[in-house]
Order: C-alpha cells, then structure tokens, then sequence
C-alpha cells in the first residue's frame, strides 16, 4: 500500500524527495503543471499490521481504511490557525495536511500553515500520471480564526474540489480540478506533515501541541458518511526519525472519530 506525494507546501526536501514548492502559482487559481511527480510512499511505508500504525517520516494524524478494499470521496476537518511552534519560516514547521489518496499516483490535499495570512492555505492535485494542478487559496485568516478545509471528488465528473472557509468572516473559495478518469482514491487523512524532520531539531524539553481537528468528517463512494472512524480499519501514523526518534505523534482520537490533536514530541 503507498502512493506519491507531492505538497503544495515544501520545497524539496534532502535526498532528492520531491514536495512541491507552494506559492508558484496565482492566488485562487488552479495552475496545472507537467512532468513527472517523484513518487513517496511514506503513508504506509513501515505498516504493522497488528498495531495498526504507520512509522513514517512526515506525517502524524490518522487514515481512513488499512486495505485497498474501501474507496474515498469527501474528506473534511475545523482547525483553528496555530502560531507557529519552531522560530523558523512557517514553511519548515509543521502543517496542517488533509487527504484523499490511492495506489501510486493519486493524491488530492490541502495544507495551512502556521501564523496564518494571506498565501498560508493551498491545494495540490494529481491530475494523471504526468501533470498536477496546485495553488492558492484567497484567504487570510488570522491567528486563531478556524477554517474548515474540504476536498470532495465528483466520481462520475472525474473531478475534485478544493474548498476553504473561515468560519470567522463567512469568506470561502471552491478550486475544482478535472482528473484522469484512472484517479480512484482508497483512503482518506487527517493531520500534520512536515517537510524535513531536521528542520525541527533540537526538540523541545516537552511536548508542544501543534494543532487541534474537531468535527473531521469523511464519505465513501458508496454514500456512507462518518467520522474517522467508520467500518473500516483506522490507522495511527506516527513521524519518526531514520534513528527512531519521535517527532511528531497524534493525540488519541476521540471516540466518536471526529477530533484529536498533533504535537512535537519531547527530546528523548
């Protein structure tokens, strides 16, 4: 189980990993771009089929589904805009990242930063194999302000919709990308990413939260609508170092599936 990913946030990362750049394209617009994507397996790289965990290297948060046997259409999370943990760029600190994702190619996302302000919330999707469609989102919303982000797939259409708003102003915006007819999308996130672990480092003495997702909400093909939790298997993805080191890890999920938190973790 894996897919590529491609953020609409970092630049690339060491080592070759391929994040796109965020901010390359006009603010609200779908900017569409060729060339091949570099594929990253990280969602299930390291899965344990017992623990149902996932040990990656950017993620902590939770996944809709374990197997390729569930198919996603709508993924949706309130967040309130978090100041930013480490005193670097927002760029380099962790984000808020939500979802729909299958097989090796398909990824559909949203990421906000920390602090807020114009040009801290974009989308990314991947359109076909070879060209993808990213950029902007015309808000601003200010520290504390909470956004509800949502991206839904028209099955029949072939196309994904990007939406934004914050609850504060009332203002919303709705990106709408066409996809190859071969996009089919097997699981659905909520959490935070990061770019570069180093970019964090050295950690904190304790614990710091990163940001809080309250009222997550995800549809199926099929038309079933739920929390994170559903009839399908959901999965915990913890951020670890090459060395093992916790970097970033979700709070427990509450037990209707619809909030939890992420957090820096403490030095070991």
């Amino acid at each position: 189980m894996g897919r590529g990913i491609a953020h609409a946030i970092f630049a690339a990362a060491a080592g070759g990993a391929a994040i796109a750049t965020f901010g390359l394209t006009a603010a609200g617009t779908a900017g569409a771009a060729t060339g091949s994507v570099q594929v990253h397996n990280h969602h299930f790289a390291g899965f344990h089929s017992a623990s149902l965990v996932v040990v990656g290297r950017h993620f902590a948060g939770y996944d809709t589904a374990s197997s390729e046997t569930w198919r996603f259409r709508s993924v949706a999370t309130t967040v309130s805009v978090a100041a930013c943990q480490i005193p670097v760029s927002p760029v380099k600190n962790p984000a808020v990242h939500i979802e729909l994702f299958g097989g090796t190619h398909w990824s559909a996302d949203i990421e906000m930063l920390c602090k807020g302000g114009a040009g801290s919330v974009g989308f990314f999707d991947q359109k076909s194999a070879t060209t993808h469609a990213q950029g902007l989102f015309r808000l601003s919303p200010h520290l504390g302000d909470r956004v509800r982000i949502r991206i839904s797939r028209n099955v029949a259409n072939h196309r994904d919709s990007f939406t934004a708003t914050n609850l504060r102003t009332g203002r919303s915006q709705t990106v709408r990308v066409t996809t190859s007819t071969a996009v089919v999308y097997h699981h659905a996130f909520v959490g935070s990413v990061i770019g570069r672990n180093a970019d964090v480092m050295p950690l904190p003495a304790t614990s710091e939260l990163l940001w809080t997702f309250q009222n997550s909400r995800v549809a199926t093909n099929g038309g079933l609508h739920r929390t994170l939790r559903g009839p399908w298997t959901t999965v915990k993805e913890i951020d670890r170092t090459s060395a093992g080191v916790t970097v970033m890890y979700p709070g427990k999920l509450s037990s209707d599936g619809a909030s939890f938190s992420t957090l820096l973790a403490a030095a070991p």
